[in-house]
C-alpha cells in the first residue's frame, strides 16, 4: 500500500510538472512565436522603410551637394569674367574663349551701363536691350554695390524658347555684367543620372516673388509628383531651409520622400520613390523565417537560461571586477560571484594575479621614487657643481677680459667686447640651466613663489602669455611633495611650449584645509587621451607617463583632461 501511495506522488507530481512547465514555459513561448510570426512581417517592413528612408537621405543631401559645387563654379567662372572685363575692351579678348562661356552661360552674357543701356553681348538670340524692363530687380540705382554675384528667379525672355536665370555683378568700372544659364541643363548636369539609373522621381524647385510661390526648375522620373501643390510632403520645408524624410501614402502605394534645401541659391530639392518595390522580396522572406525556429525553441530557451544564470550573469560580475581591478581597486575581485567551475577557477586565477599586481606595483613605486630621489641629487649636485665651480671661471674670466680691455688698443676693444658679451651669455644660459637643474626658490621661498618665477621664466622663453594664479591661503608641503609638484609643473608646461601650439597657458593652484589642488591648462591643439596610463608609452606620451609616476611616488591624484581642437587640462590633487 505505501509503495502504491509513492509512486501515485511521484505520477502525482510529474503530472504537477508537466503542467507548471507547459503554463509557465511552453505556452507563452508558443504565444511569443505566433507574436513573432505575425509581428515580424511589420517589424521588418517598418525596418526597411526606415533604411529606404535614410538611403533616400543620403541621396538627397549627396545631389544637393553636387547641385551647389555646379553652382559654386558657375559663380567663380562669372566672377573671373567680371574680373577681366575691367582691362579688356570687348568678350572676345576673355581668357574664357566664345565655346567655353557658351557651354556655361547658354542664353550668352551682356554688359550694361549703371543705368542699364546695353554695351554689348556675347550672342544674339536674345533681345537683350529688353532685358533691364523685364527684370528692373536686378539693376540696383547708381552707388548700390553689386560686386557679390546674385541670382533672378526664373524668367522667359520675349522671341525664346527655353527659360533662363540671370547673374548679375558689377565690375570694378561701375558697368553691371549679366549671365543667362539654363537652370534645366545645369541640374540636368548635376544630378540627371540618378534620375535616369533609378525609379527616383527628382524635383528641384525655387521660390519667387511672383504671386506663385514658387516654380518647378527640374523634374524627371516615373512618380507622378503633385509638384504644384505646396501641401506636397517635402516642398514646403524645402524651401524653408530643412533637411529630413516624410512618408506620403500617395495612389500607387506609399512613398519615401526625402527633401533638403540648395543652400547658396535658396533652391529645394525634393526626391521621391515607392519603397514597397524594393522591400517585397525581404518581406516575403521573413514572413515564414520564424517557423524555422519552432523545432529548436524548446530546447534554446532552457538552454539561455542556463547560460544566463550560470555563466552571463557570474561573467558579468567578473567582468565589473575585472574593470575595478584594472583602475587599482584590487579588492573589488575579491567578492565570490558564483557560476560554473571554470568561473570560479578564473576568478581565484585573478585574485592572485592581482595579489602579485599589487605586491609588483608597490615595488616599482618605491624604485622609481628611489630613482627619482637619486635623479633628483644628481641634479643638485650637478647644479651645485656648475654654480661653483664653472659659474666662478667664467666670472673671473669676464673680469680678466673687463681688466684687459681697460689696457688694450682701441682697435681691440670691439673683439674684447664681442668676448664679454659671449661669456655674459653663457653665464645667463648657465645660471637658466642651474634653475632648470636646481630650483633654488622652492627650498627658500616656497611652492607659490618658485612656481611664480618658473612660469615668469618659461612665459618669457615661449614668447606665450602664461597666467598664474593663487587662492586660499598657502600652506606648507613636505620636500618631496614640493619638488613633485615643481616638476610636474614644469614637465606640464614644456609639453604646452612644445607640442600644443597654444597662444595662452595657465598655472592656478587652489589652497584648502585639506588640499592642494593645481591645474595646467593651455587653448592648444589637444589630442586624444588615452582611456589607462599604460597606453602612453603605446601612443607615445613618454611625459605623461613621467607625471603619472611623479603624482602616485606622492600619493597624489592626477587628471588629463584633452579634446583636440580645444586644449588641454592637467589637474593635481596633493592632499
Amino acid at each position: 500500500m505505501s509503495e502504491f501511495s509513492h509512486a501515485a506522488v511521484k505520477k502525482s507530481n510529474w503530472r504537477g510538472f508537466t503542467l507548471q512547465l507547459i503554463l509557465i514555459t511552453i505556452l507563452p513561448l508558443t504565444v511569443l512565436l505566433l507574436v513573432v510570426a505575425f509581428g515580424s512581417q511589420t517589424l521588418h517592413h517598418e525596418a526597411m522603410r526606415s533604411l529606404v528612408g535614410d538611403r533616400d537621405l543620403r541621396t538627397v543631401r549627396a545631389a544637393s551637394s553636387t547641385i551647389e559645387l555646379e553652382i559654386t563654379h558657375l559663380t567663380s567662372t562669372f566672377q573671373q569674367i567680371a574680373r577681366e572685363m575691367e582691362n579688356q575692351s570687348d568678350f572676345s579678348s576673355l581668357h574664357l574663349t566664345p565655346d567655353e562661356i557658351a557651354s556655361t552661360f547658354v542664353g550668352g552674357i551682356a554688359l550694361y551701363t549703371k543705368d542699364g543701356y546695353l554695351i554689348r553681348a556675347s550672342t544674339t538670340n536674345m533681345d537683350w536691350p529688353t532685358i533691364p524692363a523685364l527684370i528692373p530687380s536686378l539693376f540696383k540705382p547708381p552707388g548700390q554695390s553689386t560686386k557679390t554675384p546674385f541670382f533672378s528667379n526664373l524668367v522667359k525672355p520675349p522671341g525664346t524658347t527655353q527659360s533662363y536665370i540671370f547673374l548679375i555683378t558689377q565690375t570694378g568700372e561701375g558697368e553691371i555684367l549679366l549671365g543667362a544659364f539654363s537652370p534645366q541643363m545645369l541640374i540636368e548636369t548635376a544630378v540627371g543620372d540618378l534620375a535616369r539609373s533609378s525609379q527616383i522621381t527628382v524635383l528641384v524647385i525655387s521660390p519667387t516673388n511672383t504671386n506663385k510661390e514658387y516654380e518647378v526648375l527640374f523634374r524627371a522620373g516615373p512618380i507622378k509628383m503633385d509638384e504644384y501643390v505646396r501641401s506636397h510632403p517635402g516642398i514646403n520645408e524645402a524651401l524653408n531651409g530643412e533637411s529630413g524624410i516624410n512618408y506620403y501614402q500617395g495612389s500607387q502605394g506609399e512613398h519615401v520622400v526625402a527633401f533638403t534645401s540648395i543652400r547658396p541659391i535658396g533652391w529645394g530639392l525634393v526626391i521621391e520613390e515607392a519603397w514597397e518595390d524594393i522591400a517585397s522580396p525581404y518581406l516575403m522572406t521573413t514572413q515564414s523565417a520564424p517557423l524555422i525556429i519552432v523545432p529548436i525553441f524548446v530546447l534554446a530557451i532552457f538552454t539561455i537560461w542556463f547560460g544566463y544564470r550560470r555563466i552571463v550573469t557570474p561573467l558579468q560580475k567578473l567582468e565589473k571586477q575585472a574593470a575595478g581591478l584594472a583602475e587599482g581597486n584590487f579588492e573589488a575581485i575579491r567578492q565570490q560571484v558564483g557560476g560554473i567551475e571554470e568561473i570560479r577557477n578564473l576568478q581565484f586565477e585573478l585574485i592572485d594575479m592581482a595579489d602579485k599586481l599589487k605586491a609588483a606595483q608597490h615595488s616599482l613605486r618605491i624604485y622609481i621614487g628611489a630613482i627619482t630621489a637619486g635623479v633628483e641629487n644628481e641634479r643638485r649636485s650637478l647644479a651645485r657643481e656648475l654654480h661653483d665651480d664653472t659659474i666662478q671661471t667664467l666670472i673671473a674670466l669676464n673680469q680678466r677680459l673687463h681688466l684687459i680691455s681697460i689696457n688694450s688698443p682701441e682697435t681691440q676693444k670691439g673683439s674684447l667686447s664681442e668676448l664679454q658679451t659671449l661669456v655674459q651669455q653663457a653665464m645667463t644660459n648657465l645660471r637658466r640651466m642651474i634653475r632648470g637643474l636646481r630650483p633654488i626658490y622652492l627650498e627658500d621661498l616656497g611652492l607659490v613663489a618658485s612656481l611664480e618665477m618658473l612660469v615668469q621664466e618659461m612665459g618669457q622663453a615661449a614668447t606665450i602669455p602664461i597666467a598664474y594664479k593663487v587662492r586660499g591661503q598657502e600652506r606648507g608641503l613636505d620636500a618631496q611633495k614640493a619638488m613633485s609638484v615643481y616638476r610636474i609643473v614644469q614637465e606640464s608646461l614644456n609639453n604646452v611650449i612644445r607640442h600644443a601650439q597654444a597662444k595662452h597657458a595657465w598655472v592656478e593652484l587652489d589652497f584648502t584645509d585639506s588640499e592642494v589642488l593645481i591645474q595646467i591648462r593651455d587653448d592648444g591643439k589637444g589630442f586624444i587621451v588615452p582611456a589607462n596610463p599604460a597606453e602612453f608609452p603605446e601612443k607615445g606620451h613618454f611625459g605623461l607617463l613621467g607625471l603619472q609616476e611623479r603624482a602616485e611616488i606622492i600619493n597624489a591624484k592626477l587628471v588629463i583632461l584633452s579634446t583636440p581642437g580645444l586644449g588641454t587640462i592637467i589637474t593635481l590633487q596633493v592632499k
